[in-house]
């Protein structure tokens, strides 16, 4: 293979620590040492967004750096690991926060990976065994109703989801 190399500031300057492809490879997620996620179209001729990833993580020091990334088999939602063990989902249309952390024993994540269906992410890291998150909604609402045994009260859904008329999910 013979050819001339172009080079293109994927990360605004800063180092990059981790890259993917979405599974169609009409997006690339550039991550790096600062936490910051930049959004490419797959061409790598425009810059589709960017995603504060695990920048905003730390209080004092230095930021947390972006060590996996990894899109769902349907490029919607992209799955960010920390140096530090943070590991969020994202939204890439857009370009918001899916929920809250996913809890994590607190260790640098390296590897992220989604099941071919999306309902299931995937990490680890050098101290960390393989594991598994379920994040399919249909998945976290059987798991939500089997911990509250029958869902959440009207009350309940008042302080927790305030925003949203209630709406019995367990089919109470």
């Amino acid at each position: 293979m013979s050819g001339k190399g172009t080079g293109r500031a994927l990360a605004d300057g800063r180092e990059i620590s981790a890259l993917a492809f979405s599974p169609d490879g009409s997006r690339l997620a550039v991550g790096d040492t600062t936490g910051h996620v930049t959004l490419w179209d797959g061409d790598l001729r425009h810059r589709a967004g960017a995603l504060t990833g695990t920048s905003d993580t730390v209080s004092e020091g230095e930021p947390e750096a972006v060590e996996a990334l990894a899109f769902s088999s349907d490029g919607s939602t992209l799955a960010v690991g920390g140096a530090n063990g943070t590991l969020r989902l994202w939204d890439t249309e857009g370009q918001q926060l899916l929920g809250s952390d996913l809890p994590t024993p607190g260790d640098e994540i390296r590897s992220l990976a989604f099941a071919e269906d999306g309902g299931t992410v995937y990490a680890s890291g050098p101290y960390v065994p393989l594991q598994r998150f379920p994040v399919a909604p249909d998945q976290a609402v059987r798991t939500i109703c089997a911990r509250t045994g029958g869902g959440l009260t009207q009350a309940q859904w008042r302080t927790y989801v305030p925003d949203a008329p209630y709406e019995p999910v367990c089919g109470g």
